[in-house]
């Protein structure tokens, strides 16, 4: 291998590992939980229990050649949560491995065919590291399979100190060399090149070295937690149901909570049509509540970015309606979507509560239609930019942005900056500055979706 012999003469420094303080061993004994193994634990941003619930009903809100197919789910909501959210919070789903992925680790760790057998998950004794604790989300007695799929993250992208831990557990020794360099000080540039950049993850990584077999102990020790899903809820005071709406991934890829889901829906007699769910909550919050009916709002939402605005007008409309003389403040949403006629989410709702009068102006961007006078949600920020940012300005009014953070959200952002910009004459980074003002005041509010 050409990455061997440019390192054949190198020598490599690795950091020292800490002791190993985790074992996993048969177990005639121990009952393991029935339901999802980290239903009885706390969850990053969580503000409520977790309560396993029930899919109702849902449908297509989009699918054909060149879109993402996207499915509306409504899902039971449960008693205890029904005082607990507000339109814009969301909920957590507990998710799971896919199944092929958990049984190919599975067999490399040669533990098929004890897959399904109990294993009791304790402190090695004596302990040697220094205030040792087991992982909380990882209850005492598992089996290996639902350890896999349902506590331990198996698609992260490995960190030196995994790749380091996995060289020890390799009998190829150029494959183990190949660890040890990755993990190496002097490895960092191939590090960034290999993992990093080719987005290579843990399962990757395994299939590139096959001669190593960790031990599950070891798997337990470095690999992060399974998060749960974050989803917007797209509904406000329905009768015993949230809504939530979901896109599934293009390119061959396959996510594991929307793969999930999606089987539930459409295989029900294979899958059962049970999920577990959390109230989740950020800080600073994304929401919109009853303080905020007098407050000017512009909503800014790309594709399924728009979901949380749909709980918001359905809570004004709500609101209107138990109290004509409430008085509210202007609504303006911008959305967008690849063709008008094909992958236009919740068009006859927006529609609606525009005849209802609790939305003044909705804007769409549709990137594929020919026709269209928008392409993107940012040519709509720039064609009203006098409007938008006279209106932004106001004290009295608040920004949302919603929708995929790692590319189309920083783009927005900075076409609203450019535009606060030209309408004030001012610098650029003085607008900046003001936007994120905004956002440290409440003023602007950033939700990035996955």
């Amino acid at each position: 291998m050409n990455v061997l012999e440019q390192f054949k003469a190198t020598p490599l420094t690795l950091t020292k590992l800490p002791a190993s303080f985790i074992e996993a061993n048969l177990s005639e004994s121990g009952q393991v939980p029935a339901d999802h193994l980290q239903s009885t634990t706390r969850q990053p941003f969580g503000s409520s229990n977790v309560y396993k619930t029930s899919i109702l009903h849902y449908r297509v809100l989009a699918e054909g050649d060149d879109i993402k197919t996207v499915y509306e789910t409504a899902i039971k909501l449960p008693p205890n949560m029904e005082e607990e959210y507000f339109p814009g919070d969301a909920i957590g789903i507990l998710t799971y491995n896919l199944a092929s992925e958990v049984d190919y680790v599975l067999d490399r760790l040669h533990l098929l065919d004890s897959a399904d057998e109990t294993y009791e998950v304790k402190l090695t004794k004596p302990i040697k590291k220094k205030n040792p604790e087991l992982p909380h989300y990882v209850p005492k007695y598992v089996t290996p399979r639902r350890l896999l799929a349902e506590c331990l993250d198996i698609r992260i992208t490995p960190r030196k100190g995994l790749l380091q831990a996995l060289a020890s557990h390799t009998a190829d020794e150029c494959e183990k060399r190949l660890l040890e360099i990755l993990a190496s000080k002097e490895g960092s540039n191939l590090y960034n090149e290999l993992i990093l950049k080719n987005e290579m993850n843990f399962l990757h990584v395994l299939k590139y070295v096959a001669t190593c077999r960790p031990p599950l102990s070891l798997l337990i020790e470095h690999l992060p937690r399974l998060q749960a899903r974050p989803y917007s809820i797209a509904s406000y005071g329905r009768e015993n149901h949230i809504r939530i709406a979901f896109a599934m991934l293009n390119d061959g890829h396959v996510g594991i909570t929307t793969h999930m889901l999606e089987s539930k829906l459409l295989h029900p007699g294979k899958w059962d049509k049970y999920l577990y769910v959390y109230l989740r909550q950020l800080k600073p919050v994304f929401n919109y509540r009853e303080d905020d009916l007098e407050r000017n709002i512009i909503m800014i939402g790309p594709g399924t970015g728009v979901t949380p605005y749909v709980s918001f007008l359905e809570y004004r409309k709500q609101m209107k309606s138990s109290n004509r003389k409430i008085k509210m403040g202007s609504a303006w949403l911008l959305t967008s979507c690849r063709y008008q006629e094909r992958n236009y989410l919740y068009e006859s709702e927006l529609k609606g509560f525009m005849q209802a009068g609790v939305l003044d102006r909705l804007h769409l961007a549709s990137s594929r239609d020919e026709d269209s006078q928008y392409k993107y949600v940012q040519d709509i920020v720039e064609d009203r930019k006098e409007e938008l940012v006279e209106l932004l300005l106001h004290d009295a009014t608040k920004l949302y942005l919603c929708g995929e953070g790692r590319t189309m959200l920083p783009r927005i952002q900075d076409t609203i900056v450019t535009c606060m910009s030209k309408v004030k004459s001012i610098p650029k980074s003085e607008a900046a500055d003001l936007l994120a003002e905004y956002k440290k005041s409440g003023k602007y509010l950033y939700y990035s979706m996955i």
